[in-house]
């Protein structure tokens, strides 16, 4: 059960926190995609 002031309201999504989770892990997700290949030799490295 969740302690909270409000109600929880099911009767309708939450678009604005979607939209403002997209909005954090597009740019995330772009910068990280370019560091992948470091980290993946980086942990290949270290479990060897």
């Amino acid at each position: 059960m969740a302690r909270s002031v409000s109600p929880r309201r099911s009767d309708r999504s939450n678009t604005e926190m979607t939209t403002v989770g997209y909005l954090v892990a597009v740019p995330l997700f772009a910068l990280l995609l370019p560091i992948a290949p470091v980290l993946l030799v980086l942990w290949l490295v270290d479990r060897l």
